[in-house]
């Protein structure tokens, strides 16, 4: 009997090991510049879902910069409803999880007397357990996971311990796809602000040629025709470059906003 115990532990052992390999794998393969941040946390929780097989729904708890909590991700609505139960009352497992960056499990949610509004409403959407492990990087926690189970006793010492191996190439997973959307914005606003500065500079050129102004004088009837018409310093010498390029339209400051 003890070797039959040993040898179904050692299978168990196996698999999960042969679930998480497979798991890593393709959490290191998914491709953060071709995904949003939502995209790649529907992906981290497929990839969840297969690799625990007693798993119902899983979702990803996160916090704003005010503190505030939300489910960046979750495979279900009904996972999201007992996330948003918990957000309100700030307590309950994946709460806490984030909170304490310490794994929060609940083994019956109908025996369960830590959070009973939780428990409830768990047991209502046929929630029966769950596993919550915080996302940590560099001692950082920036979310968790939350991985729910249908039945009593759902997740073994094996499946707690795939879903800890899990959390912690999710969680990098997390923080490079965030760090890169950051740079991506960084560069855009970079950008757009460049485009701007090229067209201001442009428009003053034109004002210069057509009015034989200076170039502080065209830049005060660029200013002064945002101002009158509420428009944007961009807009006004947008609409004078291209009327400019095209050979219509006055280019002074009685019409340069396009009024």
């Amino acid at each position: 009997m003890v070797d039959q115990r040993s040898r179904l532990r050692d299978a168990a052992d196996g698999e999960s090991e042969r679930a998480y390999l497979s798991t890593l794998e393709e959490l290191t393969g998914l491709l953060i510049e071709e995904a949003s941040l939502e995209e790649l946390l529907t992906q981290v929780l497929e990839l969840t879902s297969r690799a625990v097989s007693t798993s119902a729904a899983v979702s990803v708890t996160v916090a704003d910069e005010r503190g505030r909590y939300r489910t960046a991700a979750r495979s279900s609505e009904d996972a999201a409803l007992v996330d948003a139960l918990q957000y309100e009352l700030v307590e309950g497992p994946c709460v806490e999880a984030l909170q304490s960056g310490e794994e929060r499990h609940v083994d019956d949610f109908a025996e369960d007397a830590r959070w009973p509004a939780v428990a409830e409403r768990a047991v209502e959407l046929g929630f029966r357990s769950v596993v919550a492990v915080p996302l940590r990087v560099n001692d950082v926690v920036i979310g968790a996971l939350n991985v729910f189970g249908a039945d009593a006793n759902g997740f073994a010492a094996p499946d707690r311990e795939l879903i800890r191996r899990i959390a912690a190439p999710a969680a990098s997973t997390v923080a490079n796809a965030r760090a890169f959307l950051r740079v991506s914005r960084l560069a855009e606003q970079l950008q757009e602000a460049l485009a701007g500065r090229v067209v201001i500079e442009q428009a003053k050129g034109v004002l210069m040629a057509t009015q034989g102004c200076d170039p502080d004088t065209a830049f005060e009837v660029l200013r002064k025709t945002s101002q009158d018409g509420n428009l944007r310093l961009r807009e006004v010498a947008r609409t004078i470059v291209e009327r400019h390029g095209n050979g219509t339209g006055r280019t002074d400051d009685g019409d340069a906003g396009g009024r």
